[in-house]
């Protein structure tokens, strides 16, 4: 089956996702996403079309073709929802193959029109795939629920254990769940090769007309991040097999069905209420679920004051002359431009700012002793992502340093993760001068938490690096640690000496743009 970006388009724009997330929450499909996930800092879901295309080339004979593309669309959404981001770093067939039995078992009935299971036979020519060895004879146990008694047992053991887990659940954050979920895995594995040598039969389709061959698996484009962005997403999900429920087939006579095959067998069930849920969704979908009440409180005043400064500048200059919309002084410097702008662009400003726009630069450290402030950080960077989507007359751009510096390249990547130690490159100054954009007013804060130069510098190429955080419209935000690299004393930046980091860079923040549009 066929499917165009189009048509897949046009269907997705068609479901409410709002209904079941608790939420209105975009949800876009990109031709260029190798996986599906929740970016947190714009706040929607992707999809990816090219896991959606090979899914439906999978398919052969005929079909429902909303019906199933809507249950490829849903399966996908609860990945993004659902799957641990943390798992996205192990791409084992064999997880991936629990993983999407997981998701769907939990959200069988939880979709209108939508069957998971039926489109899982719908890949598979309508039949469980012979198994021919043990990464076949696991498929059929955990998706078609073939299998001896005591797989079956441990299978469902698993699915009703780890039914909670969601993107939020962090194995290396102390999840014990999450920690386990792997590994009673890999035990089944295990049990199963030793299941499959002593009864090989048990693993086939009974109806004996199963396909040769492996498996179909689907879901298995590389991830980029992102997420990771991780939404980051790490490596993602790497074609996961096939979708849908486990089930067994029936020996029941009175349940074959026209064709004189065995019917589908119930699969496997969820006990989990359609409120627990809904529940689980919303806090799979809460970027501050990690903050306390006070640290939200913070982040919703930070909000506020930073749309009222906005939206006062706004006000005040609304209904602008177009006459001196582009007038001003001839900047030599942007006849490269491709355009036509060759003035400066004044604003009918009170203040300082003649563009009537900013550009906040954000450089902030991520080695592993920032890690206590990594969520209220992310909470900063999601109020100005949110912010800069509003107004037009805003842009950030967010860069992390530890050993490495990264400069994010889209809104997704703005996430930090706290890990490794520091290191400035040797051209940092040149990295910095380049974030600086024309015909705009810039600001560039820098924030570090400890010694930023003890891994790549001594003595005075040491001090040399760190000057290059030395200019004018900056503000360095530092622990003491870092005081003997500004020998001799900086004179174009603002130094604050602090390890309040995060409230320090709330504060200047908002200082910065009350000096553009105040």
């Amino acid at each position: 089956m066929e499917l165009s970006f189009a048509k897949c388009e046009s269907i997705i724009s068609t479901l409410p996702i709002g209904f079941y997330t608790g939420r209105r929450i975009p949800v876009t499909l990109e031709k260029e996403a190798e996986t599906s996930f929740y970016s947190p800092m714009e706040d929607k879901i992707i999809v990816s079309y090219p896991i959606i295309q090979h899914r439906c080339q999978q398919i052969t004979g005929n079909c429902n073709e909303e019906e199933a593309v809507r249950s490829m669309l849903y399966h996908e959404v609860s990945h993004a929802i659902l799957t641990p981001t943390d798992h996205q770093l192990d791409t084992s067939f064999r997880v991936n193959a629990m993983e999407d039995e997981r998701i769907e078992t939990v959200l069988r009935h939880y979709y209108h029109g939508v069957d998971f299971r039926q489109q899982l036979y719908d890949v598979h020519g309508g039949h469980a795939p012979q198994a021919v060895d043990l990464k076949s004879a696991y498929f059929n146990a955990v998706r078609f629920g073939l299998g001896t008694a005591k797989v079956q047992k441990r299978v469902k053991k698993i699915l009703k254990n780890y039914a909670g887990l969601n993107r939020n659940s962090q194995r290396y954050h102390g999840d014990p769940n999450c920690c386990s979920y792997e590994s009673d895995i890999d035990a089944l594995w295990e049990l199963i090769a030793d299941e499959f040598d002593k009864s090989p039969e048990e693993f086939q389709p009974q109806d004996g007309e199963g396909g040769e061959g492996e498996p179909q698996e689907i879901d298995k484009c590389e991830s980029s991040d992102h997420g990771q962005g991780q939404e980051q997403q790490g490596e993602s999900q790497k074609k996961q097999p096939i979708d849908s429920q486990e089930k067994q087939p029936s020996d029941n006579p009175e349940e074959q069905n026209k064709e004189g095959k065995p019917a589908k067998g119930d699969p496997h069930e969820c006990e989990l209420s359609e409120e627990q849920i809904k529940r689980m969704i919303g806090n799979a979908l809460d970027a501050k679920k990690n903050l306390s009440k006070s640290q939200i409180q913070k982040l919703n005043d930070f909000q506020k004051t930073v749309e009222m400064i906005i939206g006062n500048f706004n006000k005040k200059n609304k209904g602008g002359s177009g006459i001196n919309a582009y007038s001003g002084v001839f900047n030599p410097r942007a006849v490269t431009r491709p355009d036509y702008r060759f003035f400066d662009r004044a604003m009918s400003t009170q203040g300082n700012n003649k563009f009537g726009t900013c550009h906040l630069n954000l450089i902030i450290d991520c080695s592993g002793s920032f890690s206590d402030n990594e969520d209220l950080t992310n909470g900063i960077l999601m109020v100005l992502s949110e912010v800069e989507r509003k107004n037009k007359n805003f842009s950030m751009d967010v860069g992390f340093i530890n050993n490495h510096f990264r400069l994010c390249e889209n809104v997704r990547d703005r996430v930090l993760e706290t890990y490794g130690g520091n290191s400035i490159p040797e051209n940092m100054k040149e990295i910095l001068m380049k974030m600086q954009k024309p015909q705009t007013c810039n600001y560039n804060i820098v924030l570090f938490d400890g010694d930023a130069v003890c891994g790549c510098a001594y003595g005075e190429d040491a001090n040399r690096r760190f000057s290059a955080f030395d200019m004018k419209q900056t503000t360095l935000i530092t622990d003491p640690d870092n005081e003997k690299y500004m020998e001799p004393p900086f004179t174009a930046t603002k130094v604050v000496v602090t390890q309040d980091y995060t409230e320090e860079l709330i504060d200047h923040i908002i200082h910065a743009l009350t000096i553009a549009f105040g």
